[in-house]
């Protein structure tokens, strides 16, 4: 009987210690899968009305999509794109891993989105939708599809207002970080420190215009799908 009792004995501490792995890994609810097609949460295929969890890995195919609804924030995550979703002192955070990620988030709320370059955000808690896509290691695109975004890393923010993208880049070494204040008043000409037109150096980030002043009409239709969709469920 002594070996049948140990045996049950282990069998019970490892389904508690799976049980803890699991608990540990699924954190708190944050949030719900509003749509999806060829996207898994971790090791999972994602389906509408899955509950999202801090700490979970979102991740898209080629082709795929996901959209989460995180409170009254929205996100969604193009082809081939992934983030892990993390809540740090009662703030929504998205690390962005790979690819493309869209977010719409309401005033007064505390939703941004981390980057290898910076941390991107509705400027001063006002309503804004927009993308933010990883291009290289140091280098990312964000676009203000509706509302004004702020991009900042080291202390060192810049606003891009709606209808306009900007690709944003870590200054390297030796590299001209610029000497004009930072108001967000630039306005695409030289700052004297040898600038061309449309790029502006921001201490330890480099902004170089996309597109101006076209971005909002093109993404209002999208932004409108994303924060007025009948089909999201409710949370």
């Amino acid at each position: 009987m002594r070996p049948i009792a140990r045996q049950f004995l282990v069998a019970l501490l490892t389904a508690g210690l799976l049980n803890l792995s699991t608990m540990a890994a699924g954190g708190k609810t944050l949030g719900v899968v509003v749509a999806a097609e060829d996207a898994h949460l971790g090791e999972a295929d994602a389906a509408m009305g899955t509950n999202v969890f801090t700490g979970d890995f979102l991740q898209t195919d080629p082709g795929g999509t996901l959209r989460v609804k995180v409170g009254l924030n929205q996100l969604y995550l193009t082809s081939a794109s992934s983030a892990i979703l993390l809540e740090e002192q009662n703030e929504i955070r998205v690390k962005l891993i790979q690819g493309t990620i869209g977010f719409s988030s309401p005033v007064a709320n505390h939703f941004e989105i981390e980057t290898p370059v910076g941390t991107v955000r509705a400027a001063d808690g006002k309503p804004a939708f927009g993308e933010v896509t990883l291009i290289a290691p140091g280098k990312i695109m964000v676009a203000a599809y509706h509302g004004s975004i702020v991009v900042s890393n080291a202390g060192v923010e810049r606003t891009i207002p709606e209808g306009e993208a900007y690709n944003v880049a870590l200054a390297q070494d030796g590299q001209s970080t610029g000497t004009g204040d930072d108001n967000n008043t630039d306005n695409g000409n030289s700052n004297g420190t040898g600038n061309q037109q449309g790029i502006h150096n921001h201490g330890p980030i480099i902004f170089t215009a996309v597109v101006s002043g076209i971005l909002a009409g093109a993404g209002y239709a999208v932004w409108h799908v994303v924060t007025e969709s009948a089909s999201a469920p409710n949370q």
